[in-house]
């Protein structure tokens, strides 16, 4: 088989795995509907807008990061909510997206297997096994800030790529001495009693993006009142999270997998993971963009405005 007959076979199987995804996660799924990438994490909480608001789309979910790209990068979705550097990246490389909204705000952290450390002195973390989920990742530009803030660079600790959903095992097997990334795998972690927190991300930055909701921009053009409805149903379910945390977390189980108390006492908790100020803010891309070139992940250049699509979320603010 020749290079490009695997690549052919490869988008082949990937598009039935998405396929059959749809069907899994909805029976009687109607497959002209927005088809919606996220992972199991609570910066992409706002899918179960799909059963609170019985919004019209259907939830995809993956299990990496890799895998979602690529699925996007393949069109076998419309949309998904992902990493806003990765999706800078996949729009560098000739993908024709937008994102429209920021996920959430805050939402991660550094978290470290409980003896390991003696203080949370940023100096002690030289020379530890730390699991990010991508180079092209908000964790690992906010691990780098925090880092930097201790006289560290990341060329002082050992970096490993790893989906988010394998960090938990990796800790408690001893292949890793920490990780950083989404919720609610830091809390699991702590509430699992292998690992103390080191820094919510907050901490670092506070209200920063991570995650964007992004588009194929052929979908924004072509089918706008959808995703325009779509739009209004997750920013009110950004509100309904924000003012019921307890329901909400119920409703997370279908989607993200966890035990709902857990979820509970994550949202509980002010400022580790907020729902509010989702439009996208020019400083929001910048500082990304700094950060990206700062810790030599890339050398992407984009303006705001081919990157974000405003209107829709303008829209719905002035309605």
């Amino acid at each position: 088989m020749t290079r490009r007959d695997f690549l052919q076979a490869s988008s082949l199987t990937l598009s039935a795995f998405v396929l059959n995804a749809c069907s899994n996660d909805n029976k009687n799924a109607n497959f002209k509907t927005l088809k919606i990438g996220y992972l199991p994490i609570t910066d992409h909480l706002l899918v179960i807008a799909k059963d609170l608001k019985q919004s019209d789309f259907t939830a995809v979910k993956f299990s990496s990061w890799a895998d979602l790209s690529e699925a996007l990068r393949s069109k076998s979705i419309d949309g998904a909510f992902i990493l806003t550097p990765l999706a800078l990246r996949l729009k560098s490389q000739g993908l024709d997206i937008k994102a429209i909204l920021a996920a959430h705000r805050n939402g991660s952290a550094l978290v470290i297997k409980k003896g390991v450390l003696h203080n949370r002195e940023i100096a002690q973390l030289k020379g530890l096994k730390i699991a990010i989920p991508s180079r092209f990742s908000t964790h690992y530009l906010l691990l780098a800030n925090l880092l930097e803030q201790g006289g560290l660079s990341p060329k002082d600790v050992q970096l490993i790529d790893m989906a988010p959903t394998e960090m938990i095992f990796a800790l408690r097997s001893n292949s890793i001495d920490g990780f950083i990334v989404a919720e609610p795998f830091c809390v699991q972690a702590e509430t699992l009693g292998i690992a103390d927190v080191f820094a919510l991300s907050y901490e670092i930055i506070n209200e920063h993006i991570c995650c964007v909701l992004a588009f194929q921009n052929a979908v924004l053009t072509q089918r706008g009142n959808e995703v325009a409805r779509l739009l209004g149903d997750f920013l009110d379910t950004a509100d309904f999270i924000n003012k019921n945390p307890k329901e909400a977390s119920e409703l997370s189980l279908k989607f993200l997998g966890q035990k709902s108390e857990v979820l509970e006492n994550l949202l509980a908790q002010e400022k580790r993971v907020v729902y509010r100020n989702l439009k996208l803010q020019e400083s929001d891309l910048e500082k990304t963009l700094q950060d990206i070139k700062k810790y030599e992940v890339d050398t992407l250049e984009t303006s705001f405005s081919d990157f974000v699509d405003s209107s829709f979320v303008n829209a719905f603010l002035e309605a």
